[in-house]
């Protein structure tokens, strides 16, 4: 469930974690705008399920951590800034990120729904020991 913004961001990491698309996409309005990813732009979430289900096949998170999230509401809407790191696995050779990300979210129908997901990679080695 995502009774706050920042459930909804611990939602969206935990899905990517887990693996888990069907999680995702109950966490997602059906046009949403993704900026960042493996493709740069992905609009719509049949797009962004796809570009999922190919890193599922290939990669693992074993540890994601958020810091330093900002809550900006707007009534029903909010924007979310936060820094984001995770680390793994993909075909096998690890690796390590981190970056900011931004989402913005809607409150419908009793919950947190994300409209718009956007990462920006930071260069250097993601940091170390913070995992979920």
């Amino acid at each position: 469930m995502t009774g706050t913004p920042q459930d909804a961001v611990a939602a969206w990491w935990l899905a990517m974690r887990d693996r888990d698309p069907e999680a995702l996409a109950g966490l997602a309005v059906p046009d949403l705008l993704s900026s960042g990813g493996p493709s740069g732009r992905t609009v719509g979430l049949a797009g962004l399920l796809a570009e999922a289900a190919a890193f599922f096949a290939e990669a693992r998170i074993d540890t994601w951590s958020v810091d330093d999230l900002v809550v900006r509401p707007y009534g029903s809407t909010a924007v979310c800034s936060y820094r984001w790191s995770e680390s793994g696995s993909h075909l096998g050779v690890p690796f390590a990120m981190r970056g900011l990300a931004t989402d913005v979210l809607v409150h419908r129908d009793g919950r947190w729904w994300h409209v718009a997901h956007h990462v920006s990679a930071l260069p250097g080695p993601a940091d170390d020991g913070v995992g979920r």
